[in-house]
């Protein structure tokens, strides 16, 4: 049954896989791994763990600038203060304005917030962080900036992460 899955799968990766090659980015390839990450048991209840959220949504400030919506995506990441209410979206992969909208259809820091303040969870980090979710080019992601974020996580003491892929 899961390699029926699996198959299947396979299938609509290839068709995806041929249209970003032949539409929007000649160079692009699958990033595969050959295991999966490695799992943790979580080590705190949750009414006492800091948590950060970590998101693919290409919010940003006003004063920063905005992600690179060209061809070869952007692998960089935005630092935004876990009190940031001023939120922007660029984002080559879908269409904005209902972020605009409300942002935490994507990038969910207001609802942290209120879990804090309603005590679900223990607190939220002092910082989170946003990268555009189309990076073609993995490698700068994967060697610099996606370690960059993880010692920026570890320095703030965050027992759990949210990931909000977009």
């Amino acid at each position: 049954m899961r390699t029926g899955c699996l198959g299947r799968y396979r299938g609509f990766a290839q068709v995806e896989y041929e249209y970003v090659r032949q539409r929007v980015y000649a160079s692009f390839d699958w990033r595969t791994f050959e295991e999966p990450s490695p799992s943790h048991r979580v080590e705190r209840p949750l009414e006492r763990s800091r948590i950060a959220l970590v998101a693919s949504a290409g919010a940003h400030l006003p004063e920063q600038p905005p992600f690179d919506l060209g061809k070869g995506g952007d692998s960089s990441y935005r630092e935004l203060p876990a009190d940031a209410t001023e939120l922007r979206f660029a984002h080559a992969g879908y269409d904005t304005r209902r972020a605009d909208e409300d942002p935490d259809v994507v990038f969910p820091l207001s609802l942290l917030r209120r879990l804090a303040l309603a005590g679900e969870i223990g607190e939220l980090a002092p910082r989170a962080f946003s990268f555009m979710g189309y990076i073609p080019e993995t490698e700068p992601l994967l060697q610099q900036t996606g370690p960059e974020v993880a010692r920026k996580l570890l320095a703030d003491a965050v027992d759990l992460v949210l990931l909000v892929p977009s």
